[in-house]
């Protein structure tokens, strides 16, 4: 679906259109699913957060700007949630840090790996986590949406209001950064 049929589905479910609303979900969730997969590496997870996603579209979609593009400001919707629960889970994992109920909370679900390749993993997200603090805000922005969303860089520029060359330079430096951050972490 074009970001013109986007928009105008947005309209109608600000103006209270509950089908236009399920057209939304049904052709954008697998998307969204995917992205959380991304930040998570849990479908499960990525399931439930992109279900709060779509409670929170419903929610405020009166915050919605027609005039710019709706996609952009759905993945926005799903990039904070997904960034939250993960600061929540950061969090509570650092607060009982032994209680192995807490361990799924960034579990990797995935036969294929073995407990070492699965714990190599999870100290990495926990490790990225922690070194997406170190960029600056435009750095974060700029990395989230073109390294861990796989967004295009000319349409990540356009949503932003940036050139393309400002927006590469931006993503060199933040790559920068994130690499000596996560380099000054390893053991």
């Amino acid at each position: 679906m074009d970001e013109k049929q986007l928009r105008a589905l947005a309209v109608a479910v600000k103006g209270g259109d509950q089908r236009a609303f399920r057209t939304l979900v049904e052709s954008l969730t697998r998307t969204l699913i995917a992205v959380a997969y991304r930040y998570t590496a849990d479908w499960e997870w990525a399931r439930d957060l992109t279900q709060e996603t779509w409670v929170r579209v419903h929610s405020r979609i009166d915050s919605y700007d027609p005039d710019r593009s709706f996609r952009g400001w759905l993945l926005t919707v799903h990039r904070n949630g997904c960034l939250s629960h993960l600061r929540k889970a950061w969090v509570k994992r650092e607060m009982t840090p032994n209680d192995d109920e807490q361990m799924g909370i960034l579990e990797i679900a995935s036969v294929d790996i073995g407990p070492e390749e699965e714990l190599e993993r999870r100290e990495f997200h926990q490790r990225l986590l922690v070194a997406l603090d170190e960029l600056s805000e435009s750095q974060r922005q700029v990395f989230v949406r073109v390294d861990m969303e796989q967004r295009e860089q000319k349409d990540v520029a356009r949503e932003l209001g940036i050139k393309n060359g400002t927006l590469r330079a931006t993503l060199h430096f933040a790559r920068k950064r994130l690499a000596a951050a996560l380099s000054s972490t390893e053991n």
